[in-house]
């Protein structure tokens, strides 16, 4: 006996089933927070309700770039109402989703096209390695952007999905430009490396500082 949704399969063109099921998935992942829409995983949890608090409740960050925007990034920009709040996206019709003051559309591997060296407090860099940077000269150019744009002392948040399936190469352990970094010890998860607990994508936060 053919299914309901196997007969409007059948049926509809394969473009229009593509969008549907497409829209079914993000319906899926998204939650309602506020008056504001958020993605459903438990990476986002660890970040919107543990570090961004922690940061934003700290004076001496105040220059802060968040790298990547997506859908589930736009209600950031709320969080960081009182920063100076940068993001940077290389795909044009996210920009949407970004700083309304200060967004740049280009890849991270040329932020210092943008802005001066030394110049940002705090870099978070989530969700995108695997996800967009993917080769590894270009994690290299990326890392090595990160550390001319912050400050000595400044503070980069790298999350990342810790699975085959996900990373392109073993960047802990070969990554020579994040290499430049040193650990910093993140007081509210009481570690410098944290895997994200009952993550389906095996998701982690390491945490960097620019040595002086």
């Amino acid at each position: 006996m053919i299914q309901l949704k196997d007969a409007v399969k059948s049926i509809l063109p394969k473009p229009l089933v593509k969008t549907v099921q497409n829209l079914r998935y993000e319906a899926s992942i998204r939650r309602l927070r506020g008056l504001d829409f958020h993605l459903n995983f438990p990476d986002r949890f660890i970040l919107e309700d543990i570090i961004i608090p922690y940061f934003v409740n700290r004076s001496e960050f105040h220059k802060i770039l968040f790298v990547g925007c997506e859908w589930y990034t736009k209600p950031y920009k709320k969080y960081f109402k009182n920063k100076e709040y940068w993001t940077i996206e290389i795909e044009p019709q996210k920009a949407k989703y970004g700083s309304k003051e200060h967004h740049i559309t280009d890849a991270l591997q040329n932020l210092s096209l943008h802005v001066a060296e030394n110049y940002f407090d705090l870099i978070i860099f989530t969700g995108v390695f695997g996800h967009g940077i993917n080769r590894k000269e270009d994690t290299e150019q990326a890392f090595a952007q990160c550390f001319q744009c912050l400050r000595a002392g400044g503070i980069l948040v790298f999350g990342w999905d810790d699975k085959p399936e996900y990373k392109p190469f073993p960047v802990l352990e070969e990554c020579e430009n994040l290499k430049k970094f040193a650990p910093y010890f993140f007081p509210p998860l009481a570690t410098a490396n944290y895997i994200v607990k009952d993550c389906p994508f095996g998701h982690r936060f390491d945490f960097y500082i620019k040595p002086n």
